[in-house]
Order: C-alpha cells, then structure tokens, then sequence
C-alpha cells in the first residue's frame, strides 16, 4: 500500500526525532532576523527598508550555506544508511573546505564594498547611508555562520540534532539581550538604532560558532571528524561531490540570487514596498518554518532509506510527505490570515505601507499549501533521492524565465498595482508545486549512490 508510511509508527517516530529540533532552530533562525525588524521598525521605514536590504544579500548567503550543507546530506546521509562511515570524514572535509571559501568571498563583498552592494538594491541614498554600517558589520559573520551552518547539516544527516539545536536557543536568547542593549542604548551603552542590532548578531553568531563547530571538531563521534581532517584528499569522493552538490549549490545559490534581484525591483519602486515586503517576508518565515523543517527531515529519512537499499519504502515515505506538507500549508493559511493584522500591528509603518502589507499576505494566504508542497517536495524529497540535476535546471527556468522577468515587466513597464507586481514576483512556487510533485510520482528521483561504482544509480520503474 502506497499510503503505508502514514500509519508507520517508525516513521512518525523518526520524523518527528529530526522534525522537532530542525524546526525549532529554524524558528530561532528566523527569529534573529525577527527580532532586528520588530527594534529597528521602530525607528521607521528607512531603517526598516535598509535593514531589509542588507539582510537580502546575507539572505542569498544563506541560501548558498543551504546548497552547501544540503548537498553534502544527499551524500552524507546515504552513507549513513549504507554504514560506509568511513566516507563520511572525507565528504565532511570537501563539504567545509567549499563552505569556507565561498564565504570568505561573501565576507569580503560585505565587508569591503557594502554601499555598493546595497546601490544594487536601491537608489534611495537615504536607505544606503543607514546600511552601511549595518551590512559591514553583518558581514563579518559570514564565516563563522557558514561553518557553523555545514556543521549542522552534517551533524543532522546521521539523525545528531540535538547539540545544534540547544546552541540555537542559546543564541537567540544571546541575540535578544544584546539587540535590546545596543539598539535603545540601556545599561549604559550608546544608542545604536540598526548598527547595534548588527552588533547584537554579531555577537550571536560568534557564540553559535564556538559551540557548534567546536562541538562538531572535537567532540561527535558519528562523522568522527576532527581538525586534522580538513585536507583529507577527495579523490573519488570528490569527483561524486561535485556531481551530486554541485547542482544543488548551484541551484539553491541561482534562487537566492534570483530572490534577491526580485528585492532589487521591489527596492525600486518605494521604500513603503520594501518594508511591506519585508514585514511580510518576516511574518510569512516565522509562520512557515515548518517547510524548512519538514524538507529537512524528508532528505535525510529518505536519504537514509536509499542508503539502505530499500527503494520502493523510500517512495512510500514520500508518498506520506507529500499529504502531511500539503496539509501542513493548509494551516499555515488559516493560522496567517486570523493573525496578519494583529502581527502588522507590531511596526510603526503608514497606512500605504500596512494596506500594501496586507494584500501580499492575503497571496500568502492564497499560496501557503502549494509553496509548503513545493519546498518539501524539492528540498527535501527530490534532493533526498539524489535528483539533485533536474532540481538545479527546473529552479533556475522558473525563477529566471517566469517569476523575474513578469515581476520586472509588472513593476517597470507595466507598472502594475503592488499586489501584481508582488504576486508575479512570487508566481514560482506554485510551478515549481506542480513541476515537483509529478516529477515525484513518476519514481525517476530514487539514485542510490555509491562509493564503489562512482557513476551507479538506480530508478525505479514509472508508477502504473
């Protein structure tokens, strides 16, 4: 029976073992960028918008971290499931040593030429003073959160979620002391307004750093990774590293790029837009954190079951997934739409920017269950199973050749009312739903990898 695993104690239990902690360090996550937006919204749009836009560039860095720790699961965790340990060292090796120089790059982008990086997204000088100094100071966390970020992915793929997790909470508690500290200027210390919400992150991620990869080097035992093994040869290992990661760096890095473009044609046009969008970006994250948490916790079962040899169980499990996202997105829908005014009421915005604020989540609304299918479907089903090719090509056409181009023409040549220019902005995920769920049901997702014959991989018959 196709619809087994949804009455399979196991695989609740083994969800919900890396659901639970997964989805609580997203919200966390979340909750950092959550917290910057509700102190600094305090000070008005400007802030708000420059806040926005330099966390854009930090938001394309993390979706680069996602393609570096997601790629290295699609192979970390079926060597799990297979018992060939004694890869995992290696695949962690070429995983961190990727991770550190492309975020080195971004630090140095960040760090060195922030006013030209946020004159990408804006023409507003006002906005591009107030995040200079904020972005600057954000950037000099790009290594140490990149490290941290694969760390964790890795750390998640052989079921470890706890240590990461409490590292987290303790951050964020870390993040929320001293945002209040340096953003209003208490206990003696300058008022700071968005640079001390910087500072505050700063600190925050340097903490997170220390315990997780501290605990990830020196003391897990399941990688067995160890400081000494940061320059393991790659070998074959690597050649499969980049066949099987590649695409997903490549894809996770084009959509975050492309995102942030969308936020280049949104900064264009005003800044009550950009801080209605991000009001709603932010609101719309801590709502759906469970997409994030879901797809991870679907690449890593199914990763592990394809490890193990049992292909037609890892097709059932995504059977199961797919009706417990949907179901989840339908939620998520009713729980925006009792709460998008109360939440709106948070920010000190115009009435331009909370009417704009409210038509975007009323899309969200409208689009939750098909995003939270389409999220879980490729970053975690399809990428689980190793398609991680069809997943780089797919991403790439319907971010660059629907929703960037149709938001562009909305906003700059047809100059659409917000709530257009938004929506066709936003018109991927409910392709990308479709596109991912009949490329689910046709079976040829399932590639078993193997450290023995480089190029194998295996697909399972087209479902009658």
């Amino acid at each position: 029976m196709v619809f087994s695993e949804l009455r399979n104690r196991d695989f609740y239990r083994q969800t919900i073992h890396l659901l639970i902690p997964v989805m609580l360090q997203q919200l966390i996550t979340v909750g950092i960028n959550f917290l910057d937006n509700i102190m600094v919204g305090s000070f008005g749009e400007t802030q708000i918008a420059a806040a926005s836009l330099a966390n854009q560039f930090y938001g394309i860095f993390q979706f680069v971290c996602m393609g570096l720790g997601s790629g290295a699961v699609v192979m970390s965790s079926q060597f799990w499931g297979s018992g060939e340990h004694d890869k995992l060292k290696t695949v962690s090796s070429i995983a961190m040593r990727f991770t550190l120089g492309i975020s080195a790059v971004f630090f140095l982008l960040s760090f060195c030429w922030p006013e030209a990086v946020l004159r990408c997204y804006t023409n507003d000088l006002a906005v591009v003073a107030a995040g200079r100094g904020y972005m600057r100071l954000i950037g000099s966390t790009f290594i140490m959160a990149g490290m941290s970020s694969t760390a964790t992915y890795l750390l998640r793929s052989t079921g470890h979620v706890r240590v990461p997790l409490i590292c987290s909470i303790i951050a964020f508690f870390v993040n929320l002391f001293f945002n209040y500290v340096f953003i209003f200027g208490v206990l003696g210390f300058p008022r700071l307004e968005i640079v001390g919400a910087a500072v505050g992150t700063v600190i925050a991620r340097a903490f997170e750093f220390v315990a997780v990869w501290g605990y990830f080097a020196f003391k897990d035992k399941n990688l067995g990774f160890r400081c000494r093994h940061f320059f393991l040869p790659g070998g074959k290992l690597l050649r499969q590293y980049v066949r099987f990661s590649l695409p997903v760096i490549i894809s996770d890095t084009l959509l975050g790029v492309g995102i942030s473009l969308g936020s280049v044609i949104i900064g264009h046009i005003s800044a009550e837009f950009v801080a209605a969008n991000s009001i709603v970006q932010t609101g719309n994250q801590l709502l759906t954190v469970t997409n994030a948490a879901m797809a991870g916790a679907s690449a890593v079962v199914i990763g592990n079951t394809i490890g193990a040899g049992d292909t037609d169980k890892a097709y059932r499990q995504g059977i199961a997934y797919v009706v417990l996202s949907f179901s989840f997105g339908i939620a998520f829908s009713l729980i925006i739409l009792l709460l998008r005014r109360p939440y709106i009421g948070f920010y000190s915005v115009s009435e331009a920017t909370v009417e704009m604020a409210m038509d975007f989540f009323l899309f969200v609304v409208i689009m939750s269950p098909i995003q939270t299918l389409a999220y879980v479907t490729s970053k975690g089903i399809l990428r689980g199973g190793g398609d991680t090719r069809f997943l780089m090509v797919f991403d790439s056409i319907l971010v660059w050749c629907l929703s960037l181009p149709l938001g562009a023409l909305a906003a700059l040549v047809w100059h659409l009312p917000p709530f257009w220019i938004y929506f066709f902005l936003k018109l991927e995920y409910g392709a990308k739903g479709l596109l991912c769920t009949a490329r689910f049901f046709t079976k040829k997702w399932i590639r078993v990898i193997s450290s023995a014959k480089p190029g194998a991989s295996a697909e399972l018959p087209e479902s009658t």
